[in-house]
Parts: C-alpha cells; sequence; structure tokens
C-alpha cells in the first residue's frame, strides 16, 4: 500500500493539534478566569496544571516543526514515497518500526543513495564492504553496494542482528545498543559492558553502555588493569566513542519526534 505522506499528514497533524489546543485554551480560560467558588487559580508552575500542559504541547509542537525544517532533507517526501514498501517490508520482516529505520538512514546517509564515507562506507545504510560481503552470503542478495533497495533490505538484516546479540536487555534497551554496535562495531560495545559490569553497573542499559565507552581510551590505563589481563580492551582503544553516543542518541531522538508526526 503506498503511503499516503507528507502533505495530507502535516495538514491533519496540524489541524488535530489546534484543535486540542482550543478546546484545552477554552478550559484553561474557565479555570483561570471563572471564580465562582472562590477557590485559587490554577498555578502556571503546577507541573500537572492545564496551563502546564499546554505550554508542554506547544513547545513540543515547535521542536517537531524545527525538527521538519531543519533536519528533514527537501525531498524527503520523494524519497519516502520510493522506500516505504522495502522498508516496511524489512522492517516487518526483523521487527523493527519502519519509522526508527527511516530515521537510521536519515542519520547514516540523509538519503543519499551514491553516499560514501571516508573508511568506505556504502550506500543508504553506509555498509561497510567487509559487513556487505558478509551479508551477500547470509541473504544471498548480490548488488548491496549499488541497488539502493537492496542496501536497505541489508542494513535492516544487519541492524537486526546487532540487536539479536542483546538478548538479556529489555527491547528499548536491545535498540539502543543495537544501534550502537551498527554504528561502532559489537566489539566495542562488548568492552564497554566489561567496564559497566566491573563498575557494577547493569551493563544490559544503554545508560551504562554510554557511561561507559568513555572509558576505553588510555588515559583509564588504571582501570583497565583491573579488568584486562593485558591492560588494554579486548579489542583495543576506542577513541570515536563520541560518534557512537551521539549515532545514538540522535536517531532515538528524531525517532521519538518523527512517531508524532506519523502515528
Amino acid at each position: 500500500m503506498k503511503l499516503k505522506f507528507y502533505r495530507d499528514h502535516k495538514n491533519w497533524l496540524v489541524s488535530s493539534f489546534y484543535l486540542k489546543i482550543f478546546t484545552v485554551g477554552i478550559l484553561v480560560i474557565f479555570l483561570t478566569g471563572c471564580d465562582l467558588s472562590g477557590s485559587k487559580k490554577v498555578s502556571t508552575t503546577d507541573p500537572d496544571s492545564v496551563i502546564n500542559f499546554v505550554k508542554k504541547q506547544i513547545d513540543r509542537k515547535k521542536q517537531i516543526e524545527e525538527f521538519r525544517k531543519k533536519t528533514l532533507p527537501r525531498d524527503f517526501e520523494e524519497k519516502i514515497e520510493n522506500y516505504y514498501p522495502v522498508i516496511r517490508k524489512y522492517s516487518k520482516r526483523y521487527g523493527f518500526d519502519w519509522r526508527l529505520i527511516v530515521m537510521q538512514i536519515l542519520k547514516e546517509s540523509r538519503f543519499r543513495e551514491n553516499a560514501r564515507s571516508e573508511k568506505g562506507a556504502m550506500g543508504l545504510m553506509q555498509i561497510m564492504p567487509s559487513t556487505a560481503m558478509d551479508l551477500h552470503r547470509e541473504m544471498d542478495i548480490e548488488f548491496i553496494a549499488n541497488n539502493p533497495r537492496e542496501n536497505i533490505a541489508a542494513g535492516i538484516y544487519h541492524l537486526y542482528k546487532q540487536v539479536n546479540y542483546f538478548s538479556e536487555a529489555d527491547r528499548d534497551n536491545r535498540i539502543k545498543l543495537g544501534l550502537a554496535a551498527y554504528n561502532s562495531g559489537i566489539g566495542r560495545i562488548r568492552d564497554a559492558q566489561s567496564v559497566a559490569r566491573h563498575l557494577k553497573m547493569n551493563a544490559q542499559t544503554w545508560e551504562a553502555v554510554k557511561f561507559c565507552l568513555p572509558k576505553l581510551t588510555p588515559k583509564d590505563w588504571r582501570l583497565h588493569l583491573e579488568i584486562w589481563e593485558l591492560g588494554v580492551p579486548n579489542y583495543g582503544y576506542f577513541y570515536g566513542f563520541q560518534q557512537t553516543i551521539d549515532y545514538v542518541e540522535e536517531i532515538i531522538h528524531n525517532y521519538l519526534l518523527f512517531i508524532e508526526m506519523y502515528r
């Protein structure tokens, strides 16, 4: 089924949002303006107040509009219309929300089919050549580098493999840890989990791994001596920890905005 996308949904979103605000606004006026019983007016600083609720809704709407204008590429509608069927198909097959995959593609390549990183990662899902060879054998697809749809299929399957490494984590943490492994490689996340366990943290949570990733550099050599026999993380020092942290945080942040746009 073809996705009815941006314009129609945007118009519906805007009209629905302002209808809600109007309705709640009338209630706010009633609560704050009518003092027939002599009771106090609703406090604007009360986190549970109607006024505070309206303010939060307006702020969230502004965040969504800013996201739409500054983060989404101009041809976003066209790209989604083009790739929605394959994204939907493989997201459903491997148990992902298609909107999460859209945000991952946005982060990886901004939907540029010919994107190539300095390290050689290719296509919409920025798959490394060595990973592409493994996925070619496992999925029996041939043109991961040159065919955008095969690149998407391979990327979603690769994310699925990363997520499955964290079977002991809950669903939300599995997704975040899987995204981190997709970006940095599973080895870096395993090393961070070793640090987390040594520090008596829950190694199956993204928060613990996020805290421990920066500790995989030489400045924490004393800590490494306590964990690893050779005094070095199993997969070596990791200097790209901030990129991995930003990768996960940005995708999840954008995903939460995106699902409000397209429920």
